[in-house]
């Protein structure tokens, strides 16, 4: 019976193919590494942040975007004599050197007034109401007292002539005026208008428009 030939493996070269594949792919993954971050930050396109400050909102929108730059307003504040739209601070400040696409987070000043609601404050004492309305930003605090049984008590609080509501919303540190009671009531301040005068005589009542004649006291003249 004739025998065939068997061909010998020899294990040495399974495990030099291993090595040489498990390089290359080590190599591939370094180079798509290299790439990837290359890409991610765009190696060498750094862009330097120009002062936007003064500039309105829109204008800045512009100008960022010829240098491929984004803008966010992050906040608003108002001021009476200030430009509204106009930018106060930005983020990164000006000349800082920033990648292509970055946001550039910037102020403006307020186009209007921000609300604020005034907590209802009848019946409060007026010490405490001024406390509580200085602390929510209004400064501007006037006090009107009227008669009334209860002293330093708040009766209404007023915005522009107008009683507010509890709540009501207005634009922050507009000035108010408090009315509060002085704790003597309209009766107490009234004139007693009864006058005795001798008979005959015509007496001037106050407040009045025109003469009255007072009648004459029934009692006896031998009296006096």
């Amino acid at each position: 019976m004739s025998t065939k030939p068997t061909s010998k493996k020899f294990p040495g070269n399974n495990i030099l193919l291993n090595v040489v594949a498990i390089g290359v792919v080590a190599i591939l993954l370094f180079v798509l590494t290299l790439l990837f971050l290359n890409v991610y930050t765009r190696h060498g396109q750094n862009v330097v942040v120009p002062q936007l400050q003064g500039f309105q909102e829109e204008e800045a929108e512009a100008i960022l975007k010829s240098k491929g730059l984004d803008i966010q307003v992050v906040d608003s504040i108002y001021k009476k004599d200030a430009v509204p739209g106009s930018i106060i601070d930005q983020t990164p400040k000006p000349n800082n050197k920033v990648k292509e696409g970055r946001d550039i987070y910037v102020t403006i000043y307020a186009r209007n007034p921000q609300q604020v609601s005034v907590p209802g404050l009848v019946d409060f004492s007026a010490r405490q109401a001024i406390a509580l309305l200085n602390s929510i930003g209004f400064k501007q605090i006037t006090i009107e007292e009227i008669p009334a049984q209860y002293s330093g008590l708040v009766i209404s609080v007023e915005y522009r002539g107008k009683k507010l509501i509890p709540d009501e919303q207005i634009p922050a540190g507009s000035p108010l005026k408090l009315v509060v009671g002085s704790g003597m009531s309209e009766d107490s301040l009234s004139i007693n208008r009864e006058i005795v005068v001798s008979p005959g005589v015509t007496a001037t009542i106050p407040d009045s428009s025109r003469n009255v004649p007072v009648k004459p006291s029934k009692m006896d003249e031998s009296f006096f």
